[in-house]
């Protein structure tokens, strides 16, 4: 195969060095196989020199890698090409000093600590970039406030030593570790006023969840009250927080159940989210019921339970309709809503919209006895199966006979039920009405 023309190789090179890392790794895992000669070679030889050298950049530049994404309104974030731009720079300007940074990312010398090296790079590209006439670094100013990165990298020591503690103290926080996040909190804002509050920020930042950061709060400022934290240095945080959960109950209230099983248990997850959040909230700080946050955490809660019973409310409607039934007799068993309709084939907008009121349902298993609405839970869950027992019993008759209806439709809609009571039950019970139709199949 002949080789790439220089100025292609060039053109890969720079989208080999602006890919996402997502993208980079799903390249490298298809370039894997590619030979050692031939125009993949190449390619692939660029995508392993770009893989290397970002292992090395998201080592030294560590603090504010997750910094340079997508985040949550009112965190701080930078442009993702700010990485690339920062590290090409420091090559520029500092090339020895990156080169022995290099070296020392390797596991053995990273299990020993943090090479001084890295603090070092951090602090020389914050220099960088508050000098104007250093135009190295003008490529990252266009991106970006210079002056806020810079912080960020000049806070990169004390964010790199929180690192390895963070886990411990949001898992279980001990007088010890309280004791060193506050320290590392006057550290911060012993260099500006406002680092403290941005230290903490980019330390939330590295965690799943971000937050959690409240745990660390709460340690630094002893279990403040939340008068005290609503009017502190520190209380974007916690309205962040509250602003989420506003979030999460507009989903709820608003989510589509024609977009499907995903739609509702995403919008569930949320539910989950907001109660682990208030939870999060009760238990890093000191809420009084007439506080500022207090009185709004009391009303999320009730405002959560009643979209969440709302929504669960629609249910009925939507198995009804996923399922139609077709009247009987004035002589029919009291209480009976009907037998199987099976005139038509079954409609996959309106499965879908079943789905998805019932996958909201199933995932609320996690919060709705905690969050103040299980029993209404099981209430909804006990009307939707005594209206999905006595239909699938009826379609079973069909499937088997052909007495009531189309056997064929009958074998569609009993696939259709079971895959609702693996919502409303589990997955095992689905399992054994799926084997009950074959076996009216097989009769």
């Amino acid at each position: 195969m002949a080789a790439i023309a220089a100025h292609k190789l060039q053109i890969i090179r720079t989208l080999v060095e602006t890919a996402p890392d997502a993208a980079l790794r799903s390249l490298e895992l298809a370039l894997s196989s590619a030979g050692a000669t031939g125009s993949l070679a190449a390619v692939r030889a660029l995508v392993e020199d770009e893989t290397a050298s970002r292992f090395v950049r998201n080592n030294i530049l560590a603090p504010i890698v997750p910094l340079c994404a997508p985040r949550g309104e009112g965190c701080v974030s930078f442009p993702s090409m700010v990485l690339g731009r920062l590290w090409k720079a420091l090559k520029v300007i500092a090339p020895s000093r990156v080169d022995e940074a290099s070296a020392k990312c390797n596991p053995w010398d990273l299990e020993q600590g943090t090479p001084e090296v890295f603090d070092e790079l951090c602090k020389t590209a914050a220099a960088g970039l508050r000098d104007p006439e250093n135009a190295a670094f003008d490529s990252v100013r266009s991106l970006c406030d210079p002056e806020h990165l810079a912080l960020c990298l000049q806070l990169s020591a004390i964010a790199r030593s929180c690192l390895p503690k963070l886990a411990e103290w949001v898992s279980r926080m001990s007088d010890e570790r309280a004791f060193a996040a506050k320290l590392a909190y006057r550290d911060a804002c012993r260099i500006s006023e406002d680092a403290g509050p941005l230290l903490l920020d980019m330390l939330s930042a590295h965690l799943p969840d971000d937050w959690r950061i409240m745990r660390v709060i709460s340690a630094v400022m002893d279990r403040p009250s939340d008068r005290y934290l609503a009017s502190s240095e520190v209380k974007a945080f916690g309205e962040r927080i509250l602003a989420d959960i506003d979030a999460s109950i507009a989903r709820i209230e608003n989510f589509n159940f024609a977009d499907g099983e995903k739609a509702g248990r995403q919008a569930a997850q949320g539910a989950h989210k907001a109660q682990l959040q208030i939870v999060e909230f009760q238990q890093s700080v000191d809420i009084a019921k007439d506080g500022p946050w207090g009185k709004r955490l009391a009303r999320h809660k009730q405002q959560m339970a009643k979209v969440c019973e709302q929504r669960m409310d629609q249910a009925d409607k939507q198995l009804e309709a996923a399922l139609p039934l077709r009247s009987l007799s004035m002589m029919s068993k009291k209480g009976s809503k009907g037998a199987a309709k099976l005139t038509d084939e079954p409609d996959e907008a309106m499965i879908r919209r079943a789905q998805s009121a019932l996958a909201f349902i199933a995932e609320l298993r996690s919060c709705a006895d905690k969050a103040g609405y299980g029993s209404s839970r099981n209430k909804i869950l006990e009307k939707l199966n005594s209206r999905l027992d006595p239909y699938i019993e009826d379609v079973l008759h069909v499937a088997r006979t052909g007495d009531g209806g189309d056997s064929g439709l009958a074998v569609k809609y009993l696939d259709v039920a079971a895959g609702f009571i693996a919502y409303t039950r589990d997955d095992k019970t689905a399992e054994i009405v799926r084997r009950r139709a074959a076996a009216a199949i097989a009769a």
